[in-house]
């Protein structure tokens, strides 16, 4: 599989966990991942293939089994009720000592989504370093680094010429995403009563190492308080 067909795949793939952490599900999102057709998900030549396609096939069959008041009960437990949400999703919750939302590091990634001109149209205000709309961000990221690369390719006969903005997939993970997810993520495995979004957050995490393998990143520790 060349860097492309993984940048597909893997855009494929966080788009599909973007939705279902952000998205309370309703009738129509409950259609779409019961139908959902994993053959589409494609990881050929690594050794995740065999778990990424468990982990879907987990999620396409709670999704298929599990009442929608079930899933919409552990969607609220998890990320929406008004105290005690089990899995706070924004990474300022972790990373801020009194658990605040809309603080530096939200701050901070506000930053970073205007200087390479990332965009969300939300219906409402909310913290942007929510865990789905980094994923979308990540994705970008990783879309434009890749184009980029391809067009050094093309111009210079196969000699990359330097590209100072063609790290932004790096910096998005090593500074903004991977500092705190594994600790949410482990909190929705951990607390998912469906087991529907314990799966997703499993492949979520298994995406997220896989990249920081990729990338040859090393994410320096951090103090978290959740």
């Amino acid at each position: 599989m060349n860097n492309a067909d993984n940048v597909k795949s893997m855009a494929l793939m966080f788009n599909l966990l973007a939705e279902i952490f952000y998205r309370n599900p309703d009738e129509d999102f409950k259609k779409m991942i019961s139908e959902l057709d994993t053959s589409l998900f494609d990881a050929n030549g690594t050794k995740t293939q065999e778990p990424i396609l468990h982990l879907l096939n987990d999620i396409k069959g709670c999704a298929n089994e599990l009442p929608l008041v079930e899933l919409n009960h552990d969607f609220n437990m998890l990320f929406v009720r008004p105290k005690g949400k089990l899995a706070y999703p924004w990474g300022s919750v972790y990373l801020n000592k009194q658990n605040r939302l809309f603080d530096l590091t939200t701050l901070a990634f506000m930053e970073f989504c205007k200087k390479y001109q990332l965009n969300f149209k939300l219906s409402q205000q909310e913290p942007v370093d929510h865990f789905s709309l980094m994923l979308v961000a990540l994705i970008h990221c990783m879309e434009l680094d890749e184009a980029e690369e391809n067009t050094s390719i093309n111009e210079f006969n196969g000699s990359l010429c330097e590209h100072p903005e063609a790290f932004r997939a790096k910096i998005m993970l090593k500074e903004h995403l991977l500092p705190w997810s594994g600790r949410f993520l482990s909190l929705v495995v951990e607390n998912s009563q469906s087991g529907f979004y314990g799966a997703a957050a499993q492949l979520s995490q298994l995406l997220l190492e896989q990249l920081e393998c990729d990338y040859q990143l090393s994410i320096e520790p951090v103090e978290l308080y959740k």
